[in-house]
């Protein structure tokens, strides 16, 4: 079944369940006026009484939720797009009487969530360039006069096709880019700084991940600074399944500003050296060979791929736009950045559990350490835990508090006859990797019976928001058990089974399932 089916027949389930209900009015479920200027979600200030402008807004916004790589925040979208999509119904009368509207609204989602689906979302890379006006060209060139530039930049026909995209039609994500590396640039800067490489590299996140810690493209790269996980191990970033140190945007920084030194000595020269970090140095190497030896970025760009022809351009377009904001019509952007502090953790810690005891923000401490993706610390060695800065001590003072048993509350497991990693994998809804790494084995096979093991947990929701917002694909009724439920990636039998209080058996009996095998998209009943 396709997931565009699997989508509308939960739209059709939705309009037969909410028919006997008086329409909503007000905002959307879990929507309060708490909008980006609030630190809000972009969703909770879409409240119209238009359904239909309403289903516009809820896509775009869940576009760019895929574009920025915010998963929890496309489901949201997804989840209120039903919601609105019903609402179209009840203002035409019948459902039928507006198809092609829902038939477009439904395309779209479809299209997003196999984006989703596939892994593929982040950062979009640059378009092509699009012809200009020579006038415009000189135009620009002469705006630019006005700024200082570290870096060797150019501005013609590419480079400003580029500029009119990032403050035309991409004006507000870029806005919004910018808004999101204001903590991170005084950082930046300083460790280019003191690498005595150009400052103006610090815009260079905004290409690539729009200055999103948690991006992670379509080729597995992560983090804001995009990094390959070979590569980024080779700068000292440890990637498993338990810790990322790519999504931490400090020490991915000082590994991306080692990169970028390293890239220019073997080129030496910028644009070269970028598009390197780009497409690998391999390949420009090859690239510089197709051009017989020619070095000119702008003449061997055509043996580059695409998105690195355009990835120098780009970076030059930001630069430009950004050096110079009130030519480009640009709010003032305040850099504000997060001062911390690392506390020495050993062994495992659940930070929840530091958190509860404490009283420290939950989701806070998450948010600062980004690298921990299971929000625990691993059984084997030290972890520099990020906390805000002066509170070293008390936290410090905390851990030492916890007993040992207490440390992580749950998902601690001894290892019995016939255990195995992806047995153990499946019980707690978690991944083999992840228990590989939280414990420091390097061999699957190396268990030992009455080993007691920590198993991370599954990956981290936001329970507040979670909360607050039907969950994607869930049709709530009145028992409070959900009537269905669609497979996520990462989703098992046993995870789902927990999540709703039921039993992997029931669920099989229900769906008449022979084994336990369920796929993303698969739409699974819960109730009768």
């Amino acid at each position: 079944m396709t997931r565009r089916v699997v989508l509308a027949l939960l739209f059709v389930a939705a309009l037969v369940a909410c028919r006997s209900a008086s329409p909503p009015s007000g905002p959307l479920p879990g929507m309060a006026a708490n909008g980006p200027e609030n630190g809000g979600n972009p969703i909770d200030t879409l409240q119209t009484r238009d359904p239909r402008a309403e289903v516009d807004a809820l896509l775009t916004a869940a576009q760019d939720a895929v574009v920025r790589g915010e998963l929890e925040e496309f489901h949201d979208c997804e989840a209120a797009i039903f919601e609105a999509l019903w609402r179209c119904s009840e203002v035409a009368g019948q459902p039928n009487e507006c198809p092609s509207y829902l038939d477009d609204a439904l395309d779209e989602l479809t299209r997003l969530a196999e984006q989703v689906e596939d892994g593929d979302v982040g950062e979009e890379p640059p378009p092509e360039p699009q012809p200009v006006p020579e006038e415009r060209v000189a135009e620009v060139q002469k705006k630019a006069r006005a700024a200082h530039f570290d870096l060797p930049v150019v501005i013609n026909q590419e480079v400003t096709s580029l500029i009119d995209f990032y403050t035309g039609r991409y004006r507000e994500r870029f806005i919004a880019a910018l808004q999101r590396g204001a903590p991170y640039l005084p950082y930046i800067r300083e460790e280019l700084r003191k690498a005595n490489l150009p400052e103006d590299l610090a815009y260079l996140p905004l290409v690539e991940s729009a200055f999103n810690t948690r991006a992670r493209s379509r080729a597995r790269a992560q983090g804001m600074w995009q990094f390959m996980a070979g590569t980024a191990k080779l700068y000292g970033l440890r990637c498993d399944g338990l810790v990322d140190e790519r999504n931490d945007p400090y020490l991915a920084t000082q590994a991306a500003v080692q990169h970028l030194s390293d890239l220019y000595g073997t080129f030496d020269s910028w644009e070269l050296a970028l598009a390197a970090y780009n497409s690998g140095a391999g390949k420009v190497q090859r690239a510089v060979k197709q051009a017989k030896g020619n070095r000119n970025f702008w003449t061997l760009r055509r043996y580059l791929r695409r998105e690195t022809r355009n990835y120098v351009p780009a970076l030059w377009a930001v630069v430009v736009a950004t050096k110079n904001p009130e030519a480009y019509g640009l709010p003032p952007i305040e850099e504000n950045p997060v001062c911390i502090a690392r506390v020495p953790v050993e062994g495992a810690l659940d930070l929840d559990v530091l958190a509860e005891r404490g009283r420290l923000d939950a989701e806070g401490l998450a948010e600062i350490n980004p690298a921990l993706t299971r929000r625990l610390t691993s059984a084997q060695g030290s972890y520099q835990l990020a906390v805000p800065c002066g509170r070293e001590q008390q936290v410090a003072d905390v851990i030492a508090s916890i007993p040992p048993n207490e440390r992580v509350r749950r998902f601690l497991h001894v290892v019995k006859a016939g255990d195995t990693p992806s047995a153990i994998a499946r019980r707690y809804g978690s991944t083999v990797e992840a228990i590989l790494a939280a414990n420091g084995i390097r061999n699957p096979r190396s268990l030992r019976i009455g080993q007691t093991l920590v198993v991370p947990r599954g990956p981290a929701e936001r329970p507040a928001r979670a909360a607050a917002r039907p969950r994607p694909g869930v049709e709530k009724v009145a028992t409070g058990m959900p009537d269905r439920y669609i497979v996520r990636a990462g989703d098992t039998l046993y995870s789902i089974a927990r999540r709703f209080g039921t039993s992997t058996e029931e669920i099989q009996r229900r769906n008449g399932l022979q084994d336990t095998t369920i796929r993303p998209g698969d739409v699974l009943l819960l109730t009768r």
